[in-house]
C-alpha cells in the first residue's frame, strides 16, 4: 500500500468531534482534512507513488508553457494540474504559511487538440506524467527550504516510487523566484487569494521581477548540465572522452551492436524535444544485464540514442556508459548529449554525475529507461 488508508477509528472520531462543536460542547480539536492520506517512503528513502486519490485535494491550478510561446521549445511543456494537500491549504488560509510536511502533487498532461467549438487554443490531452515537492524540516533537513522534489516520469507506465532530485536542478530556482517559501503562489490566484492581502508577487514580463525570475532560473539550470563526479578510466566499447565519442559516432561505430532498436520512434524523454523520433543502441555488455533481469548493470554498459528533427533527419546523439560498480546516484555514469552531427565542440553535457540526466533517469533500472526487450 502506498498511502496510509483512512482508519475507522479517525474517520469517527471526526465525526463525533464535529457534532460536538454543533452541539457547542466544544472546539473543533480534529481537522477533517486529517483524514485525507499523504504519500509514504520506502526504505530506501524513496517516495511512493500516490494512487489518484490527490484529484480530490484542494486543486489550485494549472500553468501551460506551450512551445509555441517558447520557441524553439518550451522545457515544460506539457498542461501541469497541481494540487495540495487539504490539510496544507488549511494551514496557509490561517497563517499565510507552508507548514512541515506540506504535501504539492504536480500531474502533467499533453496539449491534445487545439480546436474547440468554442475557438482555437490549448486543450489538454492525456496523461503524461506526475511529480511531487515534499517539504520536511527532518527528512530533507540539507535541502534549501527543507523542499525535496520528485518525479516519477513523464510518460506511462510511471515508476512506483523516486529519489528526490537533486538540489541544483530544483531548489535554486525556487528560492530565487518563487514568491513564498520555495512556492511560485505569483502564478496561483488560489493561493493568493487564500492568503488575503498579503498575497504574493505579481509579475508581467516587463517587470523587473520577471526579469529576475527568468535570469534566476537560467542561473539555476547551469550547474544542472555539470559533471559533478570524476570519469574514470574504463574499458569500454563506447569511448567517453568528448573528442573520441564525437568521431565515434560520427562514424557510426555503435551501429554493430546486435541490440538495437527496429526504426525510429516518439521519444519519451527532454532530449531536443518530446515526441521526436529517437532511435537507440544498446552496447553488448548492457544488451546481456537487462536480458538477464540484473538490478545493477556492469561497468563499461552503454547506451546510444539517435536523435532525429521532425523531418527523420540525425540532429545528434544522447550517450551513457557505466563507469564504476557503484552507480552512486547517477555519478557512476558518464554522461553525454550533442545536438549536432557536424560539430561537437559544445556539447550539452558531457561527464559523471551529470544532474540533469540523472536526475531523470533515477526512475530506470539501475538509469536505464529504455525499454526491454528492444521494439
Amino acid at each position: 500500500m502506498k498511502w496510509q488508508p483512512i482508519r475507522r477509528t479517525s474517520l469517527l472520531a471526526s465525526v463525533l468531534a464535529l457534532f460536538a462543536v454543533l452541539l457547542g460542547n466544544t472546539p473543533l480539536q480534529v481537522s477533517a482534512w486529517e483524514s485525507f492520506p499523504k504519500p509514504t517512503f520506502n526504505d530506501k528513502g524513496e517516495l511512493l507513488r500516490p494512487d489518484v486519490s490527490y484529484r480530490e485535494w484542494v486543486y489550485i491550478g494549472t500553468p501551460l508553457t506551450p512551445n509555441e510561446l517558447n520557441p524553439p521549445e518550451a522545457p515544460f511543456p506539457e498542461f501541469h494540474n497541481v494540487y495540495i494537500h487539504p490539510s496544507d491549504f488549511d494551514h496557509w488560509k490561517r497563517t499565510g504559511t507552508f507548514p512541515d510536511g506540506t504535501v504539492i502533487v504536480k500531474e502533467l498532461v499533453l496539449v491534445g487538440t487545439k480546436q474547440a467549438v468554442s475557438g482555437k487554443g490549448y486543450f489538454m490531452g492525456d496523461f503524461t506524467g506526475l511529480e511531487a515537492t515534499i517539504k520536511d524540516s527532518k527528512r530533507f533537513k540539507d535541502e534549501p527550504g527543507y523542499w525535496a522534489y520528485f518525479s516519477f516520469g513523464h510518460s506511462y507506465p510511471l515508476a512506483d516510487s523516486a529519489q528526490a532530485f537533486p538540489a541544483p536542478a530544483c531548489n535554486a530556482c525556487h528560492e530565487a523566484s518563487a514568491a513564498d517559501d520555495f512556492v511560485f503562489t505569483q502564478f496561483y490566484p488560489v493561493l493568493r487569494a487564500a492568503k488575503g492581502a498579503k498575497s504574493g508577487k505579481t509579475m508581467d514580463s516587463d517587470s523587473k521581477d520577471y526579469q529576475k525570475m527568468m535570469s534566476a532560473m537560467t542561473g539555476a539550470m547551469n550547474p544542472a548540465f555539470e559533471p559533478t563526479a570524476e570519469t574514470a578510466k574504463v574499458d569500454s566499447i563506447v569511448p567517453v572522452t568528448k573528442e573520441e565519442l564525437f568521431k565515434y559516432l560520427q562514424a557510426g561505430s555503435y551501429k554493430d551492436f546486435a541490440a538495437q532498436e527496429s526504426g525510429q520512434h516518439p521519444g519519451r524523454g527532454p532530449h531536443t524535444k518530446i515526441g521526436l523520433p529517437v532511435r537507440v543502441f544498446l552496447g553488448p555488455k548492457l544488451d546481456a544485464s537487462l536480458k538477464a533481469g540484473n538490478a545493477s548493470h556492469p561497468v563499461g554498459s552503454s547506451a546510444v540514442k539517435e536523435m532525429y528533427d521532425a523531418s527523420g533527419n540525425l540532429q545528434g546523439w544522447a550517450v551513457m556508459v557505466k563507469t564504476s560498480a557503484d552507480s552512486a546516484g547517477g555519478k557512476g555514469w558518464f554522461w553525454y548529449e550533442v545536438t549536432s552531427t557536424i560539430d561537437g565542440s559544445t556539447p550539452v553535457a558531457t561527464g559523471n554525475g551529470v544532474p540533469l540526466c540523472f536526475g531523470c533517469h533515477f526512475t530506470g533500472s539501475d538509469f536505464v529507461l529504455t525499454g526491454y526487450p528492444l521494439q
